[in-house]
């Protein structure tokens, strides 16, 4: 069996206030830019496409990168879920990995063969003019804990996001 958790490039984390979680991480671990965005798309569930608004920051920590998500409306359900119930409480709390993948078609049998269920896929649609990228987050917590998400992204999307010249896909 090869290895389906291969091109870790990231941890994500969720927040009620990404501020706050920004002014922690950045106090409390000395990161000092951020990269922020405000993705309004439209992405497949099971019950079919739906709108997701967030607000994201990531910076990367040597080869990896780190997401903050701050759950906004439409399909956020998956986010919400791994929040505490103290709204108050920015925090950040551990959401998923992400993994590289430079081929779809790859992609597409690494998810059958990992046999996770669908948390969503997307862009469906983006009000932002990004590169092409695909990602595809799978409901991995029985088996991990968190979800694990898989991405595709053309050369220039990569470049775009600030993939670290010549940090190899492992």
């Amino acid at each position: 069996m090869k290895n389906l958790l291969r091109g870790h490039m990231q941890n994500a984390y969720v927040t009620h206030d990404l501020d706050k979680a920004m002014e922690i991480i950045s106090d409390r671990f000395g990161v000092q830019k951020f990269d922020r965005f405000d993705p309004e798309m439209t992405v497949l569930t099971a019950d079919g496409p739906r709108p997701m608004v967030n607000r994201v920051a990531s910076y990367w920590a040597g080869g990896l990168n780190i997401e903050i998500i701050q759950p906004v409306s439409g399909a956020i359900d998956h986010y919400v879920t791994m929040l505490p119930e103290d709204k108050t409480d920015a925090v950040p709390r551990f959401h998923h990995i992400s993994l590289r993948r430079d081929d779809e078609a790859e992609m597409r049998r690494d998810i059958a063969e990992l046999g996770f269920p669908l948390a969503f896929e997307g862009p469906l649609s983006i009000k932002s003019e990004i590169p092409s990228l695909i990602f595809v987050y799978l409901d991995a917590r029985p088996s991990l804990g968190h979800y694990v998400e898989l991405t595709w992204k053309s050369p220039e999307a990569w470049k775009y996001v600030g993939w670290p010249e010549g940090r190899p896909n492992l």
